[in-house]
């Protein structure tokens, strides 16, 4: 992977008044240490471009946006700012469509329809004669919203009627 977010880097100051410097935790015991004007400029450039901070071996680490990064494939700042900006926006998208998501998860979950009763249901059988009302067919029988529910239409014999299934599918296929 050419950039991974080095979450254990820290900052800080040591020293005092004209001995003063700033330093770059990398680890616990390991440390980058900068004069106190060198560090003033690094702190204030890494907003706007990613500054290199420390080299060792083939890796470098990149202070970018007040975020440390290790990167061992030899890029330059603007590499670095591209790579930032990719992994910033795939976050971004990637919470954009979990946000989607879960609203349309939650919709969901309030627009469950109320079944529709018994007593409804004999009536329509027996008004339908237990056949389906568009070809007469007698198996795979399903009860429609003539008028579907999303659009307004209730739960009363009025807006029921049988179909089997082949035929509710095919009006299903033309709603629109």
């Amino acid at each position: 992977m050419p950039l991974r977010k080095a979450d254990r880097v820290t900052t800080g100051r040591a020293g005092f008044w004209i001995f003063r410097r700033g330093i770059i935790w990398l680890t616990k015991r390991q440390s980058v240490s900068y004069s106190r004007k060198r560090y003033a400029l690094m702190a204030e450039e890494q907003f706007t471009s990613p500054v290199p901070v420390h080299r060792e071996a083939a890796r470098t680490l990149w202070w970018f946006r007040d975020n440390f990064w290790w990167e061992s494939d030899g890029l330059d700042s603007n590499a670095v700012a591209l790579l930032v900006w990719d992994r910033e926006r795939r976050i971004e998208s990637k919470l954009t469509r979990l946000q989607k998501m879960r609203e349309s998860v939650i919709d969901l979950e309030g627009a469950r329809r109320e079944r529709i009763p018994e007593d409804v249901r004999l009536f329509v059988f027996e008004r339908d004669q237990g056949r389906c009302q568009r070809c007469g067919a007698t198996e795979q029988l399903q009860f429609d919203h003539i008028v579907p529910v999303a659009k307004g239409g209730g739960i009363d014999i009025r807006n029921i009627e049988l179909l089997c299934a082949p035929c509710n599918q095919l009006k299903s296929d033309n709603v629109g």
